[in-house]
């Protein structure tokens, strides 16, 4: 069984037409749609019972045990996992428990879905830091309503952590906060296989500019910049930081190199004529091995020594770099 490949469900239990209360359930998932979800059952029929339910998440993958359920969740790091305790080998108890004791899947959300009615066994699942209880049989509207509920908290969360670390000036993330979210990036792709690009956007003749027109107004360059940048990113796992005092820090997991240079070329677009003001960006790349923060400094200096305008891109090796390249 394919445990990556999109559910296909059976026509004799295909959903019928919605009831006015699953609509409006229905109608909160837009924003929720692309939440990548686990279903965990021994039961391939109960699989297929939750696919139908979620159907409105186009990122479902399931597992029918514990160990295939562990091994998914460290490689593709869902947002959320709905969890049967009931099964054999690795139950869903010792699966919960593993995933709270891993640093990078400890926030994820567990939603426990079982036929136990035991207070004491909902008791026990809390214990181990479970966020929900569901008992079987599932009815549809209201394990919509939980799954929903608990994407929007885990995804709340993610962005309160983020605002509280907030540089000064231009509101996005300061540096600590870049290190902290680097490292758990380099280490997710690390353990993933997926591409992780960090761009750094270095701002050109901003001591010129200040020199004419002011302090005033070269921080509101950078507010600028900062605000170009947050609206050129789209997904909620890309970051924007402030990297130095003229430099932002674009964080973006899951993307190539064709991908950050994309955006590179629409930062120099969106910032283009804009009194002398221009950018130098450095992209750096992430396989399996090294630094890409040294290989995207790397190829910001050589953007910067090409010229302003400029976009090169480096990719990490495990003794350091390769030679920054012009796109």
């Amino acid at each position: 069984m394919d445990c990556a490949m999109p559910l296909t469900l059976p026509s004799s239990i295909r959903p019928a037409a919605p009831s006015p209360l699953a609509s409006r359930l229905d109608s909160l998932l837009p924003a929720l749609a692309d939440a990548r979800v686990l279903l965990v059952d021994d039961d391939p029929g109960m699989i297929q019972v939750l696919g139908r339910l979620l159907s409105g998440y186009s990122q479902l993958r399931f597992a029918t045990d514990g160990a295939q359920a562990l091994a998914i969740a460290r490689s593709w790091q869902p947002e959320l996992v709905l969890l049967d305790a009931e099964m054999p080998g690795i139950d869903g108890f010792e699966v919960c428990r593993q995933l709270k004791a891993d640093p990078l899947l400890a926030e994820v959300p567990v939603i426990f879905v079982t036929q136990h009615t035991d207070a004491r066994v909902e008791a026990a699942v809390f214990e181990l830091g479970a966020a929900d209880f569901v008992a079987k049989p599932v009815a549809g509207p209201a394990l919509r309503a939980r799954v929903a509920m608990q994407l929007r908290l885990h995804r709340t969360a993610q962005r309160l952590l983020r605002l509280a670390r907030r540089d000064a000036l231009t509101g996005v993330a300061e540096r600590a906060q870049f290190n902290d979210e680097l490292d758990l990036e380099c280490r997710r792709a690390r353990r993933s296989g997926q591409p992780l690009a960090l761009l750094l956007a270095g701002l050109e003749g901003l001591t010129a500019y200040r020199e004419r027109h002011g302090q005033g107004a070269a921080d509101n360059a950078l507010r600028h910049v900062a605000n170009l940048a947050q609206h050129a990113l789209q997904r909620p796992g890309d970051l924007v930081a402030r990297h130095g005092d003229e430099v932002f820090a674009l964080l973006l997991p899951d993307t190539n190199a064709a991908g950050a240079a994309a955006l590179a070329a629409r930062l120099l677009q969106a910032l283009n004529g804009e009194d002398a003001l221009t950018l130098a960006i450095g992209i750096g790349l992430l396989a399996s091995e090294g630094d890409p923060a040294a290989a995207a400094e790397a190829a910001l200096a050589a953007a910067r020594a090409a010229g302003a305008g400029r976009v090169y891109v480096c990719a990490a090796t495990a003794d350091g770099h390769e030679p920054p390249l012009a796109t």
